[in-house]
């Protein structure tokens, strides 16, 4: 132990010269690797100027062009640091055009600098698509499922907030949208109302945007109860001019299920029981169903009577 830690000691001794050195070997091998000349390849960023204003593209574009340069090492190396590009006028363009890539077309290379760009490896032209910039607000679509525990049940339809969202880009690919939808998600073993925030499935076209990425939903959940409710009135529909008909009975009793709180807040006047005029040359003799519509959520196991006879008066 005493001798490594002694032979440590020793190496650390001068160890201001010995870094020195080193840093000048390093130094001198650098100045004399970089006034050599080289070969190299960098990406140098595309650009375009002068978009005809109200327009967009309709296809990205590739965002940097490989480029080979000739030169010493150091002015490569200051190079790759500096601000290049290559731009493409976009003057007097409508629609489409194709624009081939020189690299006489590279902006940024200081006058007096040992660097010569002499072939473009990809891409060696552009194609530009332009269309008029649009934007539409389009409903959005919960692909959400919900599973409530055994004796609960999902009540009502899920609430987003928002529940549209405004789609930006080429006006010919905004006004294919017709609607945006959520992720698909399911949640499972509920009891309770449950909120959360979802993310948007992304637009289909890269030069699409939506102005938002994410909404918030909330879906009722509700323990299942029954209610009993009688005396709903039964009408008759597409009833022809100058006839008379009376439905007999003229009412129904219905057993009800559905979330207890919706249940108890249920009028009768929101419960439709009706007879289509028409349906009477369907079913033989006087023995006809009524048609019930419920509010969404609700549903029945029992309605008494199950048939009803038209008589009708001319």
């Amino acid at each position: 132990m005493r001798i490594s830690l002694y032979r440590h000691h020793k190496w650390f001794q001068n160890y201001k010269v010995k870094l020195f050195s080193l840093l000048s070997a390093i130094l001198l091998w650098v100045f004399v690797v970089t006034d050599n000349r080289f070969d190299h390849t960098m990406s140098i960023p595309l650009r375009l100027t002068n978009k005809p204003k109200g327009w967009i593209l309709t296809q990205p574009i590739p965002s940097e062009v490989r480029v080979r340069f000739r030169g010493s090492g150091k002015d490569l190396l200051s190079f790759h640091f500096r601000d290049k590009r290559i731009e493409l006028d976009l003057y007097g363009i409508r629609k489409s055009a194709r624009l081939p890539l020189a690299v006489d077309m590279i902006k940024g290379i200081p006058v007096g600098m040992d660097i010569i760009p002499f072939r473009i490896f990809g891409p060696d032209s552009v194609t530009i698509q332009l269309d008029r910039f649009g934007e539409k607000n389009v409903p959005i679509r919960p692909d959400l499922t919900f599973v409530p525990l055994d004796g609960y049940t999902h009540v009502g339809d899920v609430i987003l907030e928002p529940d549209s969202v405004v789609v930006l880009g080429p006006e010919s690919l905004v006004n294919r949208v017709a609607e945006v939808s959520t992720d698909r998600k399911e949640y499972t073993n509920l009891l309770k109302e449950i909120r959360g925030k979802v993310s948007l499935v992304p637009p289909s076209w890269e030069t699409l945007q939506y102005s938002l990425n994410s909404v918030r939903f909330r879906v009722d959940i509700q323990r299942i109860g029954e209610r009993m409710i009688t005396e709903i009135p039964v009408t008759v529909t597409r009833v022809p001019r100058g006839v008379k008909v009376t439905v007999v009975p003229s009412t129904l009793s219905l057993k009800l299920q559905g979330g207890v709180n919706v249940l108890s807040k249920l009028e009768k006047e929101e419960i439709v029981a009706a007879i289509d005029f028409r349906s009477r040359y369907r079913y033989r003799g006087k023995r006809i169903p009524a048609t019930i519509h419920l509010p969404r959520g609700i549903s029945f196991s029992d309605v008494k009577p199950p048939f009803f006879e038209l008589i009708v008066e001319r």
